[in-house]
């Protein structure tokens, strides 16, 4: 299969129990490798069940290569605006407001999420930060656990053991 380099990836859907169904997949982390596995994912649901998928991802702006460490960028996110369902695979993002307020305004109109692994802990905003979005951070103290806790049941607390050093 060939690997998205820009932007966002669209999969055009089969014939399936999804036609007319639209899912957008948010790829952003920097260790569980979420811009390859929801690209899979998002093939198999096209392919396999008919729905349109699109694929946001981490871009670097210097370079507009895909990037998961690029924590406060997501192209694309309008896309959220005609999204049926949202899959996460997101870790400690900062997006600007302007990007947040299409994730917020999908989630506020109740489109089902589905949240894969850090997700609990999706958004983690600067502790100076003026965004009108910081309390999704998930080391709110406004809303106790961000939107880990308050929408997905709970939020990231610490690694067991050393991290990135007993799994070797």
């Amino acid at each position: 299969a060939e690997r998205p380099t820009a932007g966002t990836s669209v999969f055009a859907p089969a014939e399936g129990p999804g036609n007319g169904r639209r899912v957008v997949l948010l790829a952003g982390d920097e260790e569980y490798r979420s811009e390859e596995a929801l690209v899979q994912l998002a093939k198999i649901l096209a392919v396999r069940q008919g729905f349109h998928c699109t694929v946001l991802f981490a871009i670097d702006e210097a370079t507009g290569e895909i990037d998961p460490n690029a924590s406060h960028s997501l192209a694309g996110a309008e896309a959220l605006d005609s999204a049926d369902a949202i899959v996460m695979g997101l870790r400690f993002r900062e997006y600007p407001d302007e990007t947040m307020k299409h994730f917020v305004d999908a989630y506020l109109a109740g489109k089902p999420i589905v949240a894969l692994r850090t997700s609990t802990h999706a958004f983690k905003y600067s502790d100076d930060s003026t965004s009108i979005y910081r309390d999704f951070s998930f080391n709110s103290k406004q809303w106790p656990g961000g939107f880990g806790r308050q929408v997905l049941g709970d939020t990231w607390v610490s690694h067991l053991g050393k991290n990135h050093a007993e799994a070797k």
